[in-house]
């Protein structure tokens, strides 16, 4: 009964590693235990040479699991990497789109004010033909 009771017993969870920083949960993502949570040093991913280590979650069943874990963690990470990668295209089209934006609104306003100086070219040369129209209509008459 005595060694049945040993082998189920586990310390209790580390507060402090070795360095007495507080130990912080993080979760493993490797293929050896895919999204196994634990307890460690707060420089464990640093490259910490602490040995403060407790795991919180049972080993997967067996290797199938394992992988199939790995798979979705790894498909995980293309995913963000690819939604980030559209996040800077999406960036790069709406500065584009934002410039070309701007470009065509200059040019709209060069062409009003080009429209607005061509109608008052053609009310000036109305103007001409009109004065032009009385002094052919006044000679015409005085040669009566």
């Amino acid at each position: 009964m005595s060694s049945s009771s040993n082998r189920s017993y586990r310390p209790p969870p580390p507060t402090h590693c070795e360095h007495e920083q507080p130990v912080i949960r993080q979760t493993s993502r490797t293929i050896d235990f895919p999204l196994r949570r634990f307890l460690g040093c707060v420089e464990y991913y640093n490259g910490s040479k602490c040995r403060t280590f407790y795991w919180l979650d049972p080993e997967l069943p067996n290797d199938y699991y394992k992988h199939e874990v790995f798979k979705l963690i790894q498909k995980e990470k293309r995913l963000k990497e690819d939604k980030s990668s559209l996040n800077g295209k999406i960036k790069d089209l709406e500065r584009e789109i934002d410039f070309q934006k701007a470009t065509m609104e200059k040019e709209m306003f060069l062409l009003q004010l080009e429209l607005k100086e061509s109608k008052s070219s053609v009310v000036f040369f109305k103007k001409i033909v009109v004065v032009l129209s009385l002094v052919i209509g006044v000679m015409l008459l005085s040669k009566m």
